[in-house]
């Protein structure tokens, strides 16, 4: 944090070498602020999968989107389907901005089989 407890500013170039610099990466970045999807897609190559905000988006959508999206990878959920949910969570809520979260991914994988968390047993 800044002197004023307001943040500090971190290109996507240095926020990628961070990330990047472990030695197992995450496989998922979800960059839950606003005009951050050109980051995201900055992050493939260091992560196979980002997701970022097209525009600027709600507080409580942001909230939405974020919560809807870890219990869905929580319960097996692909990243696809993740995404998808939660976007539809934004939108069954009444809330405007479910068309702005942005999946990226990279060449190599497939959101739509990819899961992060074994499913729970049936």
């Amino acid at each position: 944090m800044d002197e004023h407890h307001k943040g500090a500013i971190v290109t996507a170039g240095a926020f990628a070498r961070a990330i990047g610099a472990v030695d197992e990466p995450p496989l998922l970045v979800l960059l839950n602020s606003c005009h951050s999807a050109p980051q995201a897609e900055k992050l493939i190559g260091t992560v196979p999968f980002a997701i970022g905000m097209s525009d600027s988006i709600g507080d409580v959508d942001a909230m939405t989107y974020a919560a809807r999206f870890y219990a869905a990878i929580a319960d097996g959920q692909s990243v696809e389907g993740a995404h998808h949910v939660s976007q539809a969570a934004i939108e069954m809520n009444g809330l405007p901005d479910y068309d702005l979260p942005t999946l990226a991914c990279a060449s190599d994988v497939d959101p739509r089989t990819t899961r992060l968390v074994t499913p729970p047993p049936a």
